[in-house]
């Protein structure tokens, strides 16, 4: 059994565990590094936790494994709103194991459902170019390109390409 549900503002220290694993799993990925995360210190990982615990600007989703044993994250999501009715996804990750069982779109549909209930009406992820699994997955689950690509910060000759999801 999977449960998604928004982080609560007393799990910095499970935030920043989630997050390092994510990177260290999928490092390239993401627009920043292992290095930059684990320079954080705990202040900022309690704060970014109870920021992202309430209100209608930004959220954190955990999910987790109905299993006894299995204490941490299974999955993590990140997603802010902007003014303009658009809902960003950000650092959307399965643990290794957990992968290809539902954990992500999961994920989605709990950002989708919290952006819905603030009267967001899309939401906008970024994606690198060169990984061909993650676009699949992200027009599997129903969003689409729209033409638009940045540079990638971390390596600007490689690009993001923005994709959208109609709430």
């Amino acid at each position: 059994m999977l449960a998604v549900r928004r982080i609560r503002p007393d799990e910095g220290p499970v935030l920043r565990a989630t997050r390092l694993a994510a990177l260290a799993d999928a490092p390239g990925e993401s627009t920043t590094t292992l290095a930059r995360a684990q320079a954080h210190d705990d202040d900022h990982w309690t704060s970014s936790a109870a920021a992202n615990a309430s209100g209608p600007l930004q959220a954190t989703f955990f999910a987790e494994a109905d299993e006894a044993e299995r204490a941490e994250p299974i999955g993590l999501v990140g997603a802010y709103a902007n003014r303009s009715g658009v809902v960003n996804l950000v650092g959307l990750w399965s643990a290794p194991g957990y992968r290809d069982i539902g954990v992500a779109t999961a994920l989605i549909d709990a950002v989708a459902a919290w952006a819905v209930s603030g009267g967001h009406t899309r939401l906008r992820l970024w994606v690198v170019e060169r990984n061909e699994y993650a676009r699949r997955f992200y027009e599997q689950a129903g969003f689409s390109s729209t033409g638009t690509s940045m540079p990638y910060e971390p390596d600007p000759r490689i690009s993001q390409v923005e994709m959208v999801l109609e709430l």
